[in-house]
């Protein structure tokens, strides 16, 4: 534990990628919605978060590993940023510290919430539903999310390329993903996320505005993933609706991650 690290400054980077065109992650389009550059997607934010905890409990963390985090300002592509975070405490089942990133300019916190290392791993259910993804997508109107509903994905191998790509475009440094063969946390998220909203017609594209990690067990590169999710809750708040996600990922039969993720997914105009 005394090994854990306690701050890092990096610069957040976002490299073009033809996936991005005509959105906020695309500088052009960005700069045209007002912005003053393109946009970082919410996950580059939270692996930046959550570098301390690889740093500091290595593989342990991407066995038995915890976060939690709330997006609070927009991340730009080459705003300095500050990862700081608090003392440990233990609880019932391990030990978490608060976490935060700012922009190093101007102070403003990005992100904030906790990680943390479980004693044990969080237990999957028995049986989790393995569906093909809704053919049609399921159109989804502002404050008529159907709560309870089951959604599907089709399996996908995480080969060593995908891997190596998502890597650089994290920009991730840590040596423990090529040295284990293990996928990085974020491309996970993307994965999860990716199957999830592919069932879905929004109003909108979505923003990812928080998250909940539990990771399961390490999870190997090579390995085929499925996704089980389902829409676990809905809620309005000031014109803008949300609705949360409950994602479990699957690697070769093995229950690897679980992820709670909160997205806007619709505005009222004025």
């Amino acid at each position: 534990m005394d090994m854990l690290p306690e701050r890092l400054e990096l610069t957040a980077i976002l490299d073009p990628k033809p996936r991005y065109k005509g959105t906020s992650h695309e500088d052009a389009t960005a700069r045209a919605m007002g912005f003053r550059a393109a946009l970082l997607p919410g996950v580059f934010v939270y692996g930046h978060a959550t570098r301390l905890a690889v740093m500091g409990w290595g593989e342990d963390w991407l066995a038995r590993g915890r976060a939690q985090v709330r997006f609070r300002r927009p991340v730009h592509a080459g705003d300095p940023l500050v990862v700081e975070r608090g003392a440990l405490v233990r609880g019932a089942n391990g030990v978490d510290a608060p976490v935060q990133v700012s922009n190093a300019d101007t102070g403003e916190i990005v992100l904030d919430g906790s990680f943390g290392l479980a004693d044990a791993p969080e237990v999957a259910p028995a049986q989790l539903p393995i569906l093909p993804s809704l053919t049609p997508r399921r159109p989804i109107l502002p404050g008529e999310v159907p709560v309870g509903l089951q959604l599907g994905a089709e399996p996908s191998v995480l080969d060593a390329a995908t891997v190596h790509e998502s890597l650089a475009d994290f920009h991730e440094t840590e040596p423990i993903y090529a040295e284990r063969g293990l996928v990085h946390s974020g491309c996970l998220i993307r994965k999860t996320m990716g199957d999830a909203l592919g069932n879905l017609t929004l109003p909108m594209p979505v923003i990812f505005t928080g998250l909940s990690v539990s990771h399961l067990a390490p999870a190997p590169v090579g390995a085929t993933y499925r996704t089980s999710s389902c829409l676990t809750r809905s809620w309005d708040a000031r014109g803008k609706h949300y609705f949360e996600t409950d994602e479990w990922l699957i690697a070769d039969g093995v229950p690897v991650a679980r992820h709670l993720r909160q997205n806007l997914y619709a505005m009222d105009t004025k």
